[in-house]
């Protein structure tokens, strides 16, 4: 079926290219065309900014019914396996109620304009295969990163568990590379790239990690994964200039997320050093637990923090923040194909936001207005995979 939105101002193509006036038609769940002819007839959207969906490109959507239960404690105790809050409460879920968790969080995310995501998944491949029964049926996809049930002290136990999460899943989430040799870093990467799966790092988010690393292994942690050429690593918050250097050389992605960084106590990432050195970036909400999965949140403290940190008012500009959390996260979880910019052959993704609403009247840069100061309540209509979800949680799923 053909839809067409006219008369909107459309953020088009991977370089989000403004067109005003314009019209986007869609044969179900796919773009057909962008045109800037707005005189056919189709649903008139009265001049509303139009934008690609968003892509979270690091989430734990299972820690969905615990928000705000470990807030004030550090990351080992809120979050790390096994005995952190956050893993207590997975353990006394049934796989019932961990499913329609996750199910209302993929529903709280496609609310907020987020069409794809990257989770952190825990409990190996019966985690993975929950995951994927909590958002089937619902226009959102989800990329998933599992991590095994077994511990790396127990090898042969966790490598067959990795394999075979390389068929169940898109690939391993590994949360502390400390715990592992180089020998079987490298083996691990070797055993995903037979299942085409991928390996995805949460590295350098803390001090302690860093510190155990330099101590256990005479390396930081970056330095240690580069040598086995991870697909993306996640968070870099206290990643030091060589670290920054080494990664950008590799040109491996980096998801930042540093509203979870900061509530955690873990620092402030070093963005503007990030980005200055050319890393490919995205933004990620993480845990639910602690932050909720609203990007013009994230954009909008990712985009201060780097003024602040370069005291460069002209440090980045809004345009390269709003890449960030739509192609940026796409690319770094290897569905820009279809995700993450307005383009016809692409999956028909996007936000509509109201110009006229009191928070986005009289906005003179409408780059900077959705990066800096727009938000849920603004957002007129979402549309994933070509069908509709109106303000006010109206679904049309």
């Amino acid at each position: 079926m053909v839809t067409i939105y006219k008369n909107a101002t459309i953020l088009a193509g991977p370089e989000l290219r403004m067109m005003e006036r314009a019209a986007i038609v869609l044969d179900g769940a796919y773009i057909a065309e962008i045109r800037d002819d707005s005189s056919v007839r189709g649903v008139d959207l009265n001049g509303a900014i139009v934008f690609p969906c968003f892509v979270n490109a690091h989430t734990h959507i299972g820690d969905y019914g615990a928000k705000d239960l470990a807030v004030g404690l550090p990351t080992v105790k809120a979050v790390s396996p096994p005995d952190s809050v956050k893993y207590r409460y997975l353990q006394s879920l049934t796989p019932e109620e961990s499913v329609e968790s996750m199910r209302c969080g993929a529903r709280e995310m496609l609310a907020a304009g987020i069409a794809a995501f990257g989770d952190f998944r825990e409990g190996g491949v019966k985690g993975a295969e929950l995951l994927k029964d909590a958002v089937q049926g619902l226009p959102i996809k989800a990329v998933i990163f599992a991590e095994p049930t077994a511990e790396p002290r127990d090898w042969y136990a966790y490598l067959q568990e990795t394999a075979a999460l390389g068929e169940a899943a898109d690939g391993l989430g590994i949360g502390d590379i400390t715990l592992f040799t180089d020998e079987q870093l490298t083996v691990l990467k070797g055993a995903l790239e037979t299942h085409s799966a991928k390996l995805a790092v949460h590295i350098a988010e803390t001090r302690e990690a860093q510190r155990a690393s330099k101590e256990r292994w005479g390396a930081s942690e970056v330095t240690r994964i580069l040598e086995v050429t991870p697909d993306l690593l996640v968070h870099m918050t206290n990643a030091d200039p060589d670290d920054i250097a080494a990664t950008a050389a590799d040109g491996v992605p980096v998801v930042c997320c540093p509203r979870t960084n900061c509530i955690l106590g873990d620092g402030i990432p070093p963005l503007y050093q990030l980005w200055r050195a050319g890393v490919p970036l995205s933004l990620g909400t993480d845990n639910f637990m602690f932050t909720s999965p609203n990007m013009f949140r994230e954009m909008d403290y990712f985009s201060r923090i780097v003024r602040g940190q370069s005291n460069r008012p002209d440090a980045i500009e809004a345009r390269a923040v709003l890449s960030m959390a739509t192609l940026g996260g796409a690319r770094a979880l290897g569905i820009d194909d279809e995700y993450g910019s307005l383009e016809p052959g692409k999956i028909a993704s996007f936000i509509v936001l109201d110009p006229r609403s009191p928070n986005l009247r009289s906005v003179r840069d409408v780059y900077s207005a959705i990066v800096h100061r727009a938000g849920l309540a603004d957002i007129r209509l979402v549309v994933a995979h070509g069908r509709e979800l109106r303000e006010g949680g109206t679904e049309s799923w």
